[in-house]
Formats: C-alpha cells, sequence, structure tokens
C-alpha cells in the first residue's frame, strides 16, 4: 500500500493549479490597448507559467491559461499594481507560459471615474432641458 500511495502522490500533484487570491481578484487584466496604460505607474514585468511537459495531458488549456493569468495577477498585486498588461503568450508545447508588465492605474482610475461622472450628469442636464422645451 506504501508503494502505491507513493507512486501516485506525484500524479495527484500534478492536477494543482494556481487560484487567485483575496488581493489578486482586484488586477484588472488588459491587452491590445497601450492607451489604457498611459498614465499609469509602470511597476515590473511579471512571468506566468503552468503545466510541464511531463504532465500538460493532464491539464485543459482552459485551466492552464487561467493559473498562468492567477500567477501574474498575484504577483502584481503584491507589487502594489492594480493592471496587469499582457503581451503574446510564449509559445511552449504543453504548457502555457505568459509575460506581462504589472502597473499602478489607481490614480488614473479616479479620473476616469470622475469623467465618466461629470459625462452622465452632463448626459442628463442636456435630457431635462431637452424634455422642458
Amino acid at each position: 500500500m506504501k508503494y502505491l500511495i507513493a507512486a501516485l502522490l506525484p500524479l495527484m500533484l500534478t492536477g494543482c493549479i494556481t487560484f487567485p487570491t483575496e488581493n489578486s481578484n482586484n488586477v484588472k487584466v488588459i491587452w491590445d490597448n497601450h492607451y489604457s496604460i498611459a498614465e499609469c505607474q509602470y511597476l515590473d514585468t511579471v512571468l506566468g507559467s503552468e503545466g510541464h511537459f511531463y504532465d500538460f495531458w493532464l491539464h485543459s488549456d482552459q485551466n492552464m491559461v487561467w493559473g498562468t493569468l492567477n500567477q501574474m495577477r498575484i504577483k502584481t498585486a503584491a507589487l502594489g499594481g492594480d493592471t496587469l498588461y499582457l503581451y503574446q503568450p510564449l509559445g511552449f508545447l504543453g504548457s502555457v507560459t505568459m509575460m506581462a508588465n504589472a502597473y499602478d492605474c489607481s490614480g488614473q482610475m479616479v479620473l476616469m471615474e470622475q469623467e465618466s461622472t461629470d459625462a452622465e450628469v452632463t448626459t442628463l442636464d442636456e435630457e431635462k432641458v431637452t424634455d422642458v422645451e
């Protein structure tokens, strides 16, 4: 029985993927829109990787991508960032590896929210004026 458990233990451990943490849930993932990070503070480059050449057949691609993104979101949150800007995934067979830049966009988000609120107020005022006439 000991030998069976010892033989199955590595196989059971290969089923693990990275799950998000409370802090990493607040990290936004973006790509293909460099304007959205124009006013953000660059923090660092982060890497994430899930899957290995010996166990990739045990994981779905979706789970490996999800785990990779979660790794990078956790690293971004640990750096004090709130935004992860993705590059094109690196091409490896049997694993998912991604590289991204971590940014702190908290100042920009406040500005964007304020502009959005101002735009909504303007729209409401214009509608009221139109309705009154």
